[in-house]
């Protein structure tokens, strides 16, 4: 999957999860209306923590380094589509 796409996948979840974190801000402020006990509190201020988190999972993974390429040396990303074989010529990396 190329950076560009993940980037999109990421932007669109990020705007599908937020209208939930904005819901567990409202409802931790509606929490705090007497009679509701401290645990409503605590469940809301859990859930929006894992939701920042879920973000922060799913950006990461957007924003993360690209694999070398099929032909491209593993230690140094060395182009080697003109080598027969054999050690890198930049590093000295032996495929396995």
């Amino acid at each position: 999957m190329s950076r560009p796409f993940r980037v999109l996948a990421a932007t669109v979840a990020t705007l599908m999860l937020l209208p939930c974190l904005g819901f567990g801000l409202f409802g931790l402020a509606a929490s705090q209306e007497p009679g509701v006990g401290i645990g409503a509190t605590i469940v809301y201020i859990v859930l929006d923590i894992l939701l920042l988190g879920v973000f922060v999972v799913i950006w990461r993974s957007a924003l993360r380094a690209d694999r070398n390429l099929p032909w491209e040396c593993p230690a140094c990303g060395y182009d080697r589509r003109e080598s027969t074989g054999g050690p890198c010529a930049e590093c000295g990396h032996v495929a396995a």
